[in-house]
Order: structure tokens, then sequence, then C-alpha cells
């Protein structure tokens, strides 16, 4: 009995040892400048620009978006037939545009040829107030262009066709690289843009997520050393309550700016922020500037 106890003594040892030694060693992530520039309050972040209240990934969107208060931008990349980066959420075109078929399968001019806002309705299709109003897709250096001073968040759409090296290229040529948080659900596209880009701020993938979310349920978040500095993660995913208190507290302790995804109502807005959620990721923004009440300017915007 003394041998064996001994013989299991051992190995346990030297995994504290271990331990130890990472937990020593690892380091937390630092605040990116994207961040640091916006300062200590809540954030609110526009969704697609705000999808529930106008045309998504327009700059008719941004714009808005914009002009009632935001702190970021949120949108998506793919790239078009002739290898343009356009802002569009999905492969295909039929669930926002007048068009059909794949995004890659046109040119920048036949996407922006495409009425953008055709699709958008706030009453279940009842009516369609941003029909043939000029709404088209943006190519990527127009809302650069546009909005050079609005931080964003990217997200990159499809994996291992160079959109990161291309993504690296435009934010250097509009000097935006501090601007910006890059995110993916694409593990290789993360570690791919961070490789070329390198001091630009990330979001974790779905491998990091999983990683953070199993060391949080071991008690060993203390080990980790992220390669990222922003935490987009959703309140529940499927059954899973993802955002839970305890990995909130444990992702701010590795120094990660806890943002959360796509949180719509307002009670859920409050809950959140109450847990010490750094930002709310929304399809309506104006809720969220409501909740932390700041000022909004939703209703003169509607009478333009």
């Amino acid at each position: 009995m003394l041998r064996a106890a001994r013989f299991l003594l051992i190995p346990l040892l030297l995994i504290a040892v271990a331990l130890i030694a990472l937990t020593q060693s690892s380091r937390p992530a630092s605040q990116p400048a994207v961040l640091a520039a916006l300062g200590e309050q809540p954030l609110v972040i526009a969704h697609r620009g705000g999808k529930g209240l106008w045309p998504e990934n327009s700059l008719f969107a941004f714009e808005r978006a914009s002009a009632l208060g935001v702190d970021m931008l949120e949108m998506d990349l793919h790239r078009s037939n002739d290898g343009e980066l356009v802002v569009i959420h999905d492969r295909t075109l039929e669930r926002t545009t007048d068009g059909q078929g794949p995004v890659a399968a046109l040119s920048l001019e036949q996407l922006q040829a495409l009425d953008a806002g055709y699709r958008w309705s706030a009453d279940g299709g009842q009516s369609y107030p941003y029909r043939d109003q000029g709404i088209r897709i943006p190519s990527f250096a127009e809302v650069l262009e546009r909005f050079p001073a609005t931080p964003k968040v990217i997200e990159i759409k499809v994996p291992d066709i160079g959109m990161e090296a291309q993504l690296c290229a435009e934010l250097k040529a509009h000097r935006q690289l501090e601007r910006v948080i890059v995110g993916s659900f694409y593990d290789r596209s993360l570690q791919l843009f961070r490789e070329q880009c390198p001091g630009v701020a990330t979001s974790a993938g779905p491998g990091s997520v999983r990683m953070l979310v199993a060391l949080n349920w071991t008690g060993l978040t203390s080990l980790l050393s992220p390669s990222y500095q922003v935490l987009q993660i959703p309140e529940y995913h499927n059954d899973l309550h993802i955002a839970s208190p305890r990995l909130l507290q444990n992702a701010q302790a590795r120094g990660l700016n806890v943002q959360l995804w796509t949180i719509n109502e307002q009670p859920a807005m409050r809950r959140l922020l109450d847990l010490g959620a750094h930002a709310l990721i929304t399809d309506y923004p104006d809720r969220a500037l409501q909740v932390l009440g700041r000022s909004t300017r939703l209703s003169a915007l509607e009478t333009e």
C-alpha cells in the first residue's frame, strides 16, 4: 500500500510543480490601443451597423449608427470575383439584396449595382422603406475612407483565400491598424492574420473560446497567456451557459475585454452589464445607449 501511494504521489507532485511553473510564466493580455482610446465606460457596438434599425452592413447604417453615438461599428468581410474586399455578412446575396447567387461570383461593380436595402423590413415584410434608395454593398476601402476615426470590429468570413494579408494591407494603407479588432470563426484565419499583422487587436477564435471555457471549469484560467485581447461570446451556446459570472471574472483577470453578442433586449443588457461585460454587440444600439443612460438622437435621425 505504501509503495502504491509513493508511486501515485510522485507524478502528482510533478504535475503540481508543472502547474506552478506555468502559472508563474503565464501573462495576461495587454489592453490594445483601440480600446484604450475609448476609456473605461461600457461600449456599445453596432452589430452590422445596427441591423435592427437599418439595412445591415451598409454605409447608410454605419453613418446612422455613428450619428447615434455608438462606440464601435461591427462589420463582415467577403471578397468579390475581382478580388475586392466587400462588406456583407452572407456568402450569398438573396437575404439582403435583390441579387442571387454567391457574393464571390460577382465583381465589385456587379455587386454595387444591387439594392442592399431591398429586403430590409421592420414589420415582417409588410413594407420595405429602403428599397430603391441607393443603398448598396460597400467595399471595405470605402468604409475605411468614410469612417477613418471610428473604431471597428471586423469579421473575416471566408478562410483560405488570402483575405488575412489583404485585410492587413488595407488597414496599413489607410493607417487604421490601431482602430480595429479583427475576429473570425476560423482559428486558422486568426492565426494567419496575427502572423501577418502583429500588434493589431484580435478576438478569440472558437478554439480559444473552448480552451478558456475548459480552463474555467477546471479552475486553471491562471495558466492562460492569451494570444488575443478581446473575448467576444454569446451568453448561451445551445444549452451551454457561456457567459457565466465566473467566466467573466476569470477572463477579466487575464486582461481580456469581454464583449457579449448579440444582445438585443434591455433586461439582458442590464444583467450582463451588471455581471461586468465590457461591451454589448447589438442590432439595436439605441436600446443599449438608453440602458447606459447615454443620449441618443434616433428621433432626429428619422426625420432627416
